[in-house]
């Protein structure tokens, strides 16, 4: 199946980091994030943090950023800024929306849960978190060796968790419905997991998608998309039980990350270059 770019645009500095929440916002490595629609045409620009920012996320039409300023910063999707939470201690490097909370992870271990960006709960997994998901009340975080499943119930305890299961993997990781995928230790093959206790999640299929290490994956429906070094984008078919090759597209430089959104993927390339590309 072909894959094809439906749209194309620049932006000044490298981008490092993205999020989609019916726009794309992109963060750069002058700090600055860029948000467009999704047709990639410019919607606002603004000033978030003095240096490269580390993690985006968006949701419930606001926009999460964080750097190694000691803070993570909250924005209006327009960008004006809403709040700064205070972050004292180790750089946040994730984060993500759940609904109406805020999940973080650090390169400490630590994860906080925040609601009304006020801290509502946190959990030490021990290991740097470089990613995470969740299926409550199931918390997925995984660095370069292995995938910790922890329990948690933030409305019931702000500190208690019980460790459910470890297994080999490594960031990046996503959640895909019944299914999970992560990268195996490598960093060259993705490996489709069950995401329920009830099969101790079960590693049902592992194929190699790259001859380098991939950087970004996501999930839209029924497709996963990868990309890494090697600056080859490519989506594969989620089956009940394997991951099919659904095409590729070579885009020329080293792929820093990936949002998909519907039968699309935006995709944000060394050198400044953003694309929008959808599949046949």
């Amino acid at each position: 199946m072909s894959l094809k770019i439906e749209a194309e645009t620049k932006v000044s500095s490298d981008p490092c980091v993205l999020a989609f929440d019916g726009n794309l916002y992109i963060g750069t490595e002058d700090g600055y994030i860029h948000s467009f629609d999704d047709k990639l045409s410019p919607v606002a620009s603004w000033p978030a943090h003095a240096v490269q920012l580390f993690a985006l996320a968006a949701g419930g039409g606001a926009v999460y950023s964080s750097s190694n300023d000691g803070s993570i910063r909250v924005w209006s999707a327009k960008g004006d800024k809403i709040t700064e939470i205070p972050v004292p201690g180790a750089d946040v490097s994730v984060l993500h929306v759940s609904g109406n909370e805020l999940y973080t992870g650090d390169e400490a271990g630590t994860v906080k849960v925040y609601e009304d960006n006020t801290e509502k709960a946190m959990y030490n997994v021990l290991e740097e978190v470089k990613d995470l998901a969740l299926s409550a009340p199931f918390l997925f975080t995984v660095r370069d060796l292995d995938v910790t499943v922890t329990e948690i119930k933030p409305d019931e305890s702000r500190t208690r968790f019980v460790t459910r299961h470890t297994m080999e993997g490594r960031a990046p990781l996503r959640l895909a419905g019944p299914h999970l995928l992560c990268m195996a230790r490598g960093g060259n093959n993705l490996a489709l997991h069950d995401s329920s206790v009830s099969t101790v999640f079960k590693k049902k299929h592992e194929v190699k998608v790259s001859d380098m290490i991939v950087t970004s994956l996501a999930v839209s429906g029924d497709y996963a998309w990868t990309g890494g070094w090697d600056g080859v984008l490519r989506r594969w078919k989620i089956t009940t039980d394997q991951l099919e090759d659904s095409g590729s597209l070579e885009l020329g430089a080293c792929i820093n990350g990936l949002a998909a959104s519907q039968n699309s993927v935006f995709a944000i390339v060394a050198g400044g270059r953003v694309v929008c590309v959808k599949g046949a």
